[in-house]
């Protein structure tokens, strides 16, 4: 692994990003496509102690480039990466209308996919494993009426029951997804905390809702949460229950 690959990998992770999840890292956890850019680039590093290649796509999440339906295209699309090497992508919005209020989501992927080991012939006792790293992609009109750090004082935050379940219902009156990464209710000296979902986000202008672990509700409950902010860091926020 040469000089640069290694800056780059601890830069990494000091942006508190997980080496773990996979070998093909990306120097960022999400990228926000400004209206108006020609393109967004994006760089990547194999931690693999082995070659890779590497193919990407932009679509709405199903994960699939044959069913992949966005107006992004990204470069390469196809391409192979040694152990420790780099490779930029440049993300280019081919130009179709999207809202102008509001920002919309797809997702970049990164589908990996190992060697065989110079093998000719599959070894059955071996699992050969592909793994594909999605990446919010929000594209973000330009002149919304409200800056994206000011989406957490806007949420506002009741308690739905259902049955003998409780759910957190979150509202979003603003442009931008709210994404979190923690949710709950805080109060006396404890958490209930929100059920993790596979997409903690809530939409622009819309209502979601998260069911709550069960156990009794705080007295004196406030909504505590953390929310992902532009560069992908958690940032910690509070809010009162709307009664």
């Amino acid at each position: 692994m040469n000089a640069i690959t290694s800056l780059f990998l601890i830069a990494l992770l000091a942006a508190g990003l997980p080496a773990a999840q996979a070998g093909v890292l990306a120097g960022g956890t999400r990228v926000i496509y400004d209206e108006g850019l020609r393109e967004r680039s994006l760089m990547l590093a194999n931690t693999n102690p082995y070659p890779v290649v590497v193919q990407t796509w932009v679509d709405g999440g199903g994960g699939a480039p044959e069913s992949a339906q966005a107006p992004f295209i990204v470069l390469p699309a196809v391409f192979r990466m040694q152990p420790g090497g780099l490779q930029g992508l440049r993300i280019i919005h081919i130009g179709e209308a999207l809202p102008r209020d509001r920002e919309s989501v797809f997702w970049l992927n990164l589908y990996e996919i190992p060697p065989l080991a110079g093998r000719k012939e599959p070894d059955p006792a071996r699992v050969e494993l592909a793994m594909n790293t999605q990446l919010k992609l929000f594209y973000r009109p330009a002149k919304l009426p409200l800056p994206p750090g000011q989406v957490a004082g806007k949420l506002t935050f009741d308690l739905r029951r259902e049955g003998d379940a409780w759910f957190l219902v979150c509202r979003n009156p603003t442009p931008y997804h709210a994404s979190f990464t923690t949710l709950g209710l805080s109060g006396d000296g404890r958490t209930l905390a929100a059920q993790q979902q596979m997409d903690m986000m809530t939409p622009p202008f819309s209502e979601k809702r998260y069911q709550l672990e069960e156990g009794a509700l705080p007295n004196g409950a406030r909504v505590s949460f953390r929310l992902v902010d532009d560069t992908g860091f958690p940032i910690p926020g509070e809010a009162p229950l709307a009664h």
